[in-house]
């Protein structure tokens, strides 16, 4: 059969195979040294071809989560951070964390990991499929509150109500703008409604989430609606800023 007439180059950028077009070259050499069949050769070149896609894909949902930078559970040092499991974030680590809605909260002092862990969620969930985004609550709060006063919470809303995971860092550090418990209310109402998991960071006991946000009965009704399907995880232990000064500095007391 004579196939010199076909332009494979053409057929793969019609295809949209740009990996297999540049390793074809590479892997014909390699297939006919090292004697591949032609199912094995075919395999090996769409496996490197699904593999960039999937590289690319992580990387550009990851540009879109707005991640302050990138941290992975793996570089997580659960040794020096021994108030924690790994084995306790499991539920948080395959699809049904997004599939089932689970959320989390994740409250210590500074410098406990707390935010190092919920990027690593969010980009665990990322890898595994699914969109995620990071705010900070300031921000958030600030976003809403401008939104509100345009008359365009509904679509500003809509924006933290869509990824399938939001983080929302910082609870805390923040000098909350009046209505801060309506306006985060509202974005947590929707995610619990649609089982969209959030994961929350707090240097704040749970209690004192009320005075964080100017209403105790919003913010204990937020937190209903967030532990319903949730848990509460506390880090203590030392600072990781501070691991290489005296150790009893820093302790951990409560």
């Amino acid at each position: 059969m004579d196939l010199s007439h076909l332009d494979l180059p053409a057929i793969m950028r019609r295809l949209n195979l740009a990996t297999v077009a540049r390793l074809l070259p590479d892997y014909e050499a390699r297939a006919a040294k090292e004697g591949w069949s032609h199912r094995e050769f075919l395999a090996l070149l769409l496996a490197e071809e699904v593999a960039h896609r999937t590289d690319t894909r992580i990387k550009k949902l990851a540009r879109h989560a707005h991640f302050p930078y990138i941290k992975t559970i793996e570089e997580f040092d659960f040794v020096f951070q021994s108030s924690l499991r790994r084995q306790q974030l499991g539920p948080y680590l395959g699809p049904e964390f997004v599939t089932e809605g689970r959320n989390l909260i994740l409250s210590g002092k500074p410098g406990r990991g707390k935010t190092h862990l919920a990027i690593a969620l969010a980009y665990k969930a990322i890898q595994n499929g699914f969109e995620a985004r990071f705010v900070t609550a300031s921000a958030l709060i600030d976003d809403l509150h401008g939104a509100a006063k345009a008359g365009t919470l509904r679509d500003a809303t809509a924006a933290y109500v869509q990824p399938h995971v939001l983080v929302v860092d910082e609870i805390g550090y923040l000098q909350c703008a009046e209505d801060a418990a309506n306006v985060l209310y509202g974005v947590v109402d929707q995610r619990c409604l649609r089982k969209r998991p959030i994961v929350f960071t707090t240097n704040k006991p749970l209690k004192a989430w009320g005075q964080v946000l100017h209403d105790a009965e919003l913010a204990e009704a937020l937190l209903d609606r967030v532990l319903e399907r949730g848990q509460h995880v506390r880090l203590g232990g030392n600072s990781w800023r501070t691991r290489d000064t005296d150790p009893t500095a820093f302790s951990d007391e409560a």
